[in-house]
């Protein structure tokens, strides 16, 4: 509590305004039908690609009735998608704010569902400074490693949606949420996979970011990151399989590390550089026939569609340093494929994969099946029932 209290002068903006708009938005839930009984989504503010665009998408096409609204600027290459659905307000205006005060349900993949600035109103909400409406968490990814942020009562929710059901294990055993938080429905997004797998040739390379204090800029080059993958990247032997096996492969490091995109390079036409700004994460994730990441937890959406994995961990110390630590998820007892440490041990998983056929091998099917007993195309269905059923209740501290 002291620490969440040292952090309020920084915020004291957000509780004024947030003070001074409380009468404007109950006058505005009493008169204007588009402020009432609303259901406030989104993601980052700038995009619309993850379990929040997928369920916004699942309300329009499903339950129209509903008066739902998407946080997302005219300025996002995802704009026209989302207004092509339905009503929008960009992220931070003077309207997102009204909406959030208004809103009944709140519903977002990152921390504080809908705020108009994520972290701020995380920190705010530990010290008791909360809006009216239900906050549900769609999560941004399945939960693998011991995510300090994401424990109760740091993260403060009242739906908290898990992915698969040995993470829902992990995370209501060790996060200490309240008895009914969290909920295994399985993540929004999933249906579309399940909808349009639709592999091309492509292998994927995906890995994720090191944390904010990781070395950037000039200082980035020098880093195990930087030198593994682009080493990959410049292999000819890699060069060689693209050729001789007809494909192609996708690099699109996290969007946390996409400001240093530019610094890799490749002699090849056949191997992609993508910018994120060109390319969708959850498109590239179904054309792709295998995927090559470190620790991204984008492997559990390439094995809910039964592809095989290969996981390049050359680092995983700086991993544990930088970033998250260690949770209930091994990749050598639980992964989906082979942990691999150099760029040899990678291409001859990736030789043997292809040879194969992109078949996954027996026992990585058996594992994730036990991690995905509900694998279908009703998860935005389970998590619409469950957000449906939570209940109004006044609680001391609400704006």
């Amino acid at each position: 509590m002291k620490r969440a209290l040292s952090k309020v002068p920084a915020y004291l903006g957000h509780v004024l305004l947030l003070f001074l708009l409380w009468p404007v938005a109950a006058l505005l839930r009493r008169i204007n039908p588009m402020y009432r009984n609303l259901w406030l989504l989104s993601e980052r503010g700038f995009d619309a690609r993850d379990n929040g665009y997928g369920f916004f998408r699942y309300l329009r096409t499903q339950h129209p009735e509903i008066n739902t609204c998407f946080v997302i600027g005219p300025d996002s290459p995802d704009y026209k998608k989302v207004a092509a659905l339905g009503r929008t307000v960009p992220m931070a205006s003077l309207r997102h704010y009204l909406m959030y005060l208004c809103a009944d349900y709140l519903i977002a993949t990152h921390v504080q569902p809908a705020a108009p600035d994520i972290w701020k109103f995380y920190h705010l909400r530990q010290i008791g400074i909360r809006p009216r409406g239900k906050q549900v968490f769609l999560q941004h990814g399945i939960i693998g490693n011991n995510m300090l942020t994401m424990h109760y009562p740091k993260l403060q929710v009242d739906l908290f949606i898990s992915g698969g059901k040995p993470e829902y294990d992990y995370l209501t055993s060790a996060y200490e949420f309240p008895e009914g938080i969290i909920r295994y429905t399985g993540l929004c997004r999933f249906d579309n996979l399940q909808k349009n797998n639709a592999p091309c040739r492509e292998i994927l390379v995906m890995p994720t970011w090191r944390g904010s204090d990781y070395p950037s800029g000039e200082h980035f080059t020098g880093t195990p990151y930087y030198r593994n993958f682009q080493a990959l990247l410049n292999s000819p032997r890699l060069q060689g399989l693209l050729e001789k096996h007809d494909l192609k492969l996708i690099f699109y490091p996290h969007i946390e590390l996409q400001k240093e995109l530019g610094r890799f390079t490749s002699p090849s036409d056949r191997i992609v550089l993508a910018g994120w700004e060109h390319y969708d994460v959850q498109t590239l994730l179904m054309r792709c026939n295998l995927l090559i990441t470190d620790y991204s937890s984008v492997f559990f959406d390439v094995g809910y569609m039964e592809k095989p994995v290969i996981y390049f961990q050359f680092d995983l110390e700086d991993f544990r340093k930088y970033h998250y630590q260690e949770g209930y998820f091994s990749y050598e007892n639980h992964g989906f494929g082979p942990v691999v440490k150099t760029v040899e041990e990678v291409l001859y998983a990736l030789e043997e994969s292809i040879d194969r056929g992109f078949r996954i091998e027996p026992l990585y099917q058996e594992r994730l099946d036990a991690f995905f007993p509900m694998r279908d195309e009703k998860n935005c269905e389970r998590t619409f029932e469950i957000v449906s059923s939570l209940r109004e209740n006044k609680q001391a501290g609400r704006i």
